[in-house]
């Protein structure tokens, strides 16, 4: 049975991610900071105490796995002021360059980056071998993910997880979705950015199948048919039978948000060309069948 050790299992992703693999039979193990976090955790797993930013004795343990899955990092959707930008690039990079610098020689790294890394593409079509942006948030990723890739000079195999929107019970779905089945949704912006999705589902089999068949490498963890954000909001407006006609401009929202609001209105239209090409399926490839599939499952 192989060993998996868990760094940011106690958030969204994280805590589909730990599910799947304890059903999967994996001997899984969780870094948590204190035992609040510890008692979000299925008592199957173990746990380890330890801070992933601080070098401890959770490394140790983590020295013995054979696979670790990093999703940690602070919350981007936050106001940003200089001190909360320089958390949210530490929280990432610090964590990373502990963990690389504890995995043993022939051991998988997952690391999760997001499609934040090619910044605000507009129309363009973005894969894998897509250059970077420029803004703070794709700089970000590119330090992410460098640090990640740093194991392979360790004997180390990186996959890194560029991901886009998560649709799923606890993520950005569960948030917006009372306010549209009070019939208050509409378009953020112009409604004409490109929105890059991915069911939580399709997520967490992409990270199995690749850790399953041990494929390397970088990956866009979206559907292959993204929408533009005014045909994600009619579509979720029309399977709730809710009328989803109000527009929030950019000015209210960087009045509302701050700095974050461009991230929220940017246009990523990402493709999964290495996903595909490795040959992993998804069961989720359009929006209506995605959010017909969450609504009925009530989130």
């Amino acid at each position: 049975m192989k060993n998996v050790f868990i760094v940011g299992g106690t958030g969204f992703i994280g805590g589909y991610v730990v599910s799947n693999l304890l059903k999967e039979n994996f001997e899984v193990y969780v870094l948590v900071r204190n035992k609040e976090k510890a008692k979000k955790i299925p008592s199957t797993c173990k746990v380890v105490f330890g801070d992933p930013t601080k070098e401890g004795d959770w490394q140790i343990q983590l020295n013995d796995a054979d696979i670790v899955i990093n999703l940690t990092g602070q919350n981007i959707f936050s106001r940003w002021n200089e001190n909360y930008k320089k958390l949210i690039l530490e929280s990432r990079v610090k964590s990373t360059e502990n963990i690389v610098s504890s995995l043993k020689k022939g051991a998988f790294l997952v690391n999760a980056s997001a499609i934040g890394y090619y910044g605000d593409k507009g129309e363009t079509l973005v894969t894998e071998e897509s250059p970077p942006g420029d803004d703070f948030l794709a700089k970000v990723c590119i330090e992410w993910e460098k640090n990640a890739l740093k194991a392979k000079e360790k004997g180390g195999k990186v996959i890194i997880t560029r991901f886009g929107i998560v649709l799923g019970k606890g993520g950005m779905l569960s948030k917006i979705l009372p306010v549209f089945k009070w019939g208050l949704g509409g378009t953020l912006g112009k409604g004409n950015q490109w929105f890059s999705w991915i069911h939580i589902d399709d997520l967490v089999s992409a990270i199995l199948f690749l850790i399953k068949h041990e494929k390397e490498g970088i990956y866009n963890f979206v559907s292959p048919k993204p929408v533009t954000n005014k045909e994600f909001t009619k579509t979720l407006g029309n399977i709730l039978k809710r009328p989803a006609f109000f527009k929030v401009p950019l000015f209210v929202m960087k009045f509302l948000f701050g700095e974050v609001a461009n991230v929220i209105t940017s246009s990523v239209k990402a493709y999964p060309k290495n996903l595909l090409e490795a040959g992993f399926k998804f069961k989720f490839e359009n929006i209506e069948d995605a959010l017909e599939n969450l609504i009925k499952k009530s989130l």
